[in-house]
């Protein structure tokens, strides 16, 4: 975590730095910051992966669902980055646009698991009902 706060705060005083002399320089700072952060996070991901495996089968769920779990994870985070990067670059359009793909991409890898809730719940109901 350390590592992560030294990386974010010296991207973001060298950006803010260049920024006054070279706007152009101090996008570029953010970007590899940004990179740089999502390369040294993704570290802590596979641990999350793992823990919702563990999960899955210590309570005998589908495998299928932690993998779109980190899916969904993964776009949201990489949607994230990209709008911030987008945004940093006074790309407002481009942003905008960006994230509204990455919400239609993370509805679309849900909607299996959506229906199989909705399956699951509609055959609890009609154990009940009989």
């Amino acid at each position: 975590m350390e590592r992560l706060l030294l990386i974010a705060l010296v991207g973001s005083v060298t950006a803010v730095l260049l920024r006054a002399v070279r706007t152009e320089y101090a996008v570029i700072v953010g970007i590899v910051t940004a990179v740089l952060l999502l390369v040294f996070g993704i570290g802590s991901f596979t641990g999350i992966a793992s823990v919702f495996e563990r999960a899955c089968t210590e309570f005998g769920v589908s495998s299928a669902l932690p993998a779109s779990a980190l899916k969904i994870l993964g776009l949201a985070y990489l949607t994230d980055l990209g709008v911030n990067i987008s945004k940093d670059a006074g790309q407002q359009a481009i942003a905008g646009n960006l994230e509204l793909g990455g919400r239609i991409l993370i509805v679309s890898c849900a909607l299996p698991s959506i229906v199989s809730l909705l399956e699951t719940g509609a055959g609890l109901i009609r154990e009940t009902l009989t």
